[in-house]
């Protein structure tokens, strides 16, 4: 069945709340330096390569993108990206954020990372996207969004998307995942989240660390670091303060402790780089 057809199959209500938001977009010889390991970031990201040689593993599994490739990685998967700086990449791509009924559904698979779409109709809507960038045009704001959702569009069109929105409300990956994002301002427990699937704590570790490849605790403090990073480039007139408290830490200095353990900067030196971005 084509990817066009499993669309076509998906429960059509999924879509009705659908929410995308683009927060930072581009078109660039990536930067000899380019790339991180084992990171783990709140928000979606696309990259439409253009030329270059890069290599993206996740989960073990291990990526050569070949110009013309789009990709999708989710958000809050960890992954390792980089190129090679004699044979630098050129990409469009795209950071945004998407949700189904305010939940991210997405998940990782290795027959829905990436696609072979039309360069002809791709090319142009990122073109048009970047041509946005920073436009306070209401109507503009309207055609990003729309951009989006055609870019998302397209790349369902060729994948099997049941495996990249999986329909099944006991999906552990997916519900273990919203429970965390729904809840970051609050005390989050291993119990708490172990209680969500009904596994014993112990043994929910190991199903936990299969999925996500980092301890449940430790992937909570990711999520809420990364939905830090989101506010800060999304709601500039928050306080490092309100964003801390926003995200679940209650004492803003040690906040900023573990944001410059994970960043290399603190939460004022982030904030502040966004004005040039």
């Amino acid at each position: 069945m084509s990817g066009l057809n499993e669309v076509k199959s998906i429960n059509k209500n999924i879509f009705d709340t659908i929410m995308m938001k683009c927060l930072l977009r581009g078109f660039n010889v990536c930067a000899p330096d380019w790339g991180e390991t084992d990171c783990i970031y709140g928000y979606y990201k696309f990259y439409y390569f253009k030329e270059g040689e890069a290599t993206i593993i996740i989960n073990g599994d291990t990526y050569y993108p070949e110009p013309g490739e789009l990709y999708l990685i989710p958000a809050n998967t960890k992954h390792t990206y980089m190129h090679n700086p004699l044979n630098p990449v050129l990409k469009y791509w795209c950071h945004f954020d998407l949700t189904f009924n305010g939940e991210q559904k997405v998940v990782y698979s290795k027959e829905t990372l990436h696609c072979l779409p039309p360069q002809e109709v791709v090319t142009p809507l990122f073109e048009r996207l970047i041509s946005l960038d920073s436009s306070s045009n209401l109507l503009d704001i309207l055609s990003e969004k729309a951009i989006l959702i055609e870019l998302f569009k397209i790349f369902l069109e060729h994948i099997n998307p049941h495996k990249l929105i999986p329909q099944s409300s006991d999906n552990f990956v997916t519900k273990i995942n919203d429970y965390i994002i729904q809840n970051l301002q609050s005390v989050i427990t291993l119990k708490n989240i172990a209680e969500i699937v009904h596994l014993h704590p112990n043994y929910f570790i190991q199903f936990f660390e299969k999925y996500f490849s980092v301890s449940p605790m430790e992937y909570v403090n990711i999520v809420r670091l990364e939905k830090a990073t989101q506010l800060f480039i999304t709601k500039p007139d928050l306080s490092i303060e309100q964003v801390a408290y926003s995200v679940g830490y209650k004492d803003y200095r040690y906040f900023g402790r573990v944001f410059k353990k994970r960043y290399g900067m603190t939460p004022s030196a982030y904030k502040g780089l966004q004005k040039f971005v």
